[in-house]
């Protein structure tokens, strides 16, 4: 059977129900951290029972589990734990922390250089985009000499994700969601809510640092509540059949991307020797200061 297409109809209703999702997370993100943690541990605990019972254990469903552990209970679980009992935790365990995040954003960029091509140019592309920014990344921790993060008032602070590598980011990853092994309508609007979400929590917590600061937490509110809804799915309440629209091909999306991609890797190499040949633009990593009013 010819696959007819993208249907519209289901098109609209995930990305709905994904924004609804997204803004109602981003509100307990934001004042009531202690309810988005216990809906953390009861998705968490419910996913557990549920990958134990299944009649059976393939690979793609193996992978999802593992990738939603990771995301939920290790993500943005521990960083809602801090998050909660930040006063207590923090000037013990801060620099833990900081490490841990830097080698899950370390690592979960890294992993990314393996994914699939498709068979497809702007595939084999991605690899040294994701290579490039991951450099750059580095530099910019290198700046702050590793101590990368920072609570304040439940606001996890990232300081080493410069607006410029954000924006490189969203476009990279738009045209690595882009490839057939990502072909899933959950994902589409994964950039354009991350840097909504990052406006919105920087507006929410009074502008009281600068806007890249908060990427870091918006884009694994984000990640986390597009994973969950691929796992726990909300159905249409009525049957549908269309309308459809037609997908690119792959050397259309090719044609698209690839320009795309060409531009970030060039920003991204600027900056990377930028920073090579400008070292004393290193910084204090006690330098927390907030901005002003």
């Amino acid at each position: 059977m010819i696959n007819p297409g993208m249907d519209l109809t289901l098109f609209f209703w995930n990305n709905t129900i994904a924004i609804l999702v997204v803004m109602f997370v981003c509100y307990l993100a934001s004042f009531r951290q202690t309810i988005l943690f216990i809906f953390v541990l009861a998705f968490t605990l419910l996913a557990c029972i549920q990958f134990t019972f299944y009649s059976q254990h393939d690979s793609i469903k193996i992978m999802s589990f593992i990738k939603l552990m990771l995301l939920l209970p290790f993500g943005l679980g521990v960083v809602l734990t801090f998050a909660i009992f930040s006063e207590n935790l923090e000037p013990k365990f801060l620099l833990w922390f900081s490490r841990y995040i830097n080698f899950a954003v370390v690592a979960n960029i890294f992993v990314m250089v393996f994914s699939p091509d498709g068979g497809t140019y702007r595939g084999s592309l991605s690899r040294f985009v994701c290579l490039a920014l991951l450099i750059w990344l580095l530099q910019e921790m290198e700046k702050k000499h590793f101590q990368t993060t920072k609570f304040d008032h439940g606001f996890f602070i990232f300081r080493s994700s410069p607006l410029q590598w954000v924006y490189c980011h969203a476009a990279y990853r738009i045209a690595l969601l882009s490839l057939p092994t990502f072909d899933s309508l959950h994902y589409i609007l994964l950039e354009p809510l991350s840097l909504v979400v990052m406006f919105a929590l920087y507006r929410l917590h009074k502008k009281s640092y600068p806007l890249h600061y908060y990427f870091g937490f918006s884009d694994t509110l984000v990640t986390t509540t597009l994973t969950v809804l691929m796992w726990y799915p909300i159905t249409l309440p009525f049957k549908y059949n269309g309308p459809y629209v037609i997908k690119l091909q792959e050397n259309q999306l090719d044609n698209i991307f690839i320009p795309i991609q060409l531009v970030v890797i060039g920003y991204a190499l600027r900056a990377i020797f930028k920073n090579i040949n400008n070292p004393a633009d290193r910084q204090s990593p006690v330098n927390t200061s907030r901005v002003p009013q």
